[in-house]
């Protein structure tokens, strides 16, 4: 696309405030002039990148023109100047993280449930494309203006082989805190390592904090691979086996996508899951 173009869509919006700002460049609220409609433009400046990050963002792009699911961000439009990536985006009202704070730190067992069956359903779609995600976390999910959650950034994401078969990735990408042991282990891993990563957020969204936890890089990898997981001792019986499927160790004994999707869990009511032990909630049990 010619710079002037690129130029006269950007003048189609108006940018209205800051909502986040990184070394990716800065994410304006913003308006169509014509339609009226709100969106998140992600204005990423070229001077002083280098090709390959440049490209990381071009390809980004090329895969969310191929998405279209209610529980994955929905690209509206992308283009380029000679100095600035313009990433026109659904506006959405926050990310997880953000919410849970504004939650007081961790969600009700039925308001996890609710995001759980959200994120499970956009994680399994992009599986199905092919698609490993690889930095699946709170911050890389947001409650959008309708209040579905819908990942985001796959700025890290792996394409996968569309025959059925498993691709073998060795590439140590995604965040240290949500890492499955065998990414860490600078092992070979499949779309399963995506699966400890949600174990990881839904873990986070009950209890109020990740499994694990540390001030050292080191030490976090060795919990990871090695520490048992602390459970509340109120966490309910189906929540607990749902997590324990997900945060196994070694891959083969993860959960895969026909247990998943099925699993009662997602699909029971409060009266239906006895909690390990009578009393409060299962962030409280752990102050």
């Amino acid at each position: 696309m010619r710079a002037d173009s690129a130029e006269r869509l950007a003048g189609r919006y108006i940018l209205l405030q800051i909502v986040g700002e990184g070394q990716y460049g800065k994410v304006y609220k913003a308006v169509h002039k014509r339609s009226g409609v709100i969106v998140a433009m992600k204005i990423v400046s070229k001077l002083g990148r280098k090709r390959v990050e440049i490209e990381t963002y071009r390809e980004e792009m090329r895969l969310l023109q191929q998405l279209d699911h209610p529980h994955v961000i929905q690209l509206i439009e992308y283009f380029e100047t000679e100095t600035d990536i313009y990433i026109v985006l659904e506006y959405c009202q926050c990310d997880l993280s953000t919410h849970l704070k504004r939650r007081g730190g961790y969600l009700r067992l039925e308001e996890v449930r609710a995001v759980a069956l959200q994120l499970v359903s956009g994680l399994r779609y992009l599986h199905r494309l092919g698609v490993v995600h690889h930095d699946i976390k709170l911050p890389n999910a947001l409650v959008g203006a309708d209040g579905r959650v819908k990942w985001c950034d796959l700025g890290l994401a792996t394409q996968m082989t569309r025959d059925g078969k498993p691709i073998y990735v060795h590439a140590l990408k995604g965040t240290p805190l949500y890492m499955a042991p065998e990414i860490l282990r600078k092992a070979r891993y499949t779309y399963k390592a995506d699966l400890w990563s949600l174990g990881v957020v839904i873990y986070e969204l009950y209890v109020g904090r990740t499994p694990f936890r540390t001030t050292s890089l080191a030490d976090l990898k060795r919990n990871i691979m090695e520490e048992d997981i602390v459970w509340p001792k109120e966490i309910p019986r189906l929540l607990r086996d749902f997590l324990h499927g997900l945060l196994q160790r070694d891959p083969a004994d993860r959960m895969h996508w026909s247990q998943l999707r099925r699993h009662p869990f997602l699909y029971s009511t409060a009266t239906e899951e006895a909690p390990d032990a009578p009393g409060g909630s299962g962030a409280a049990a752990l102050q």
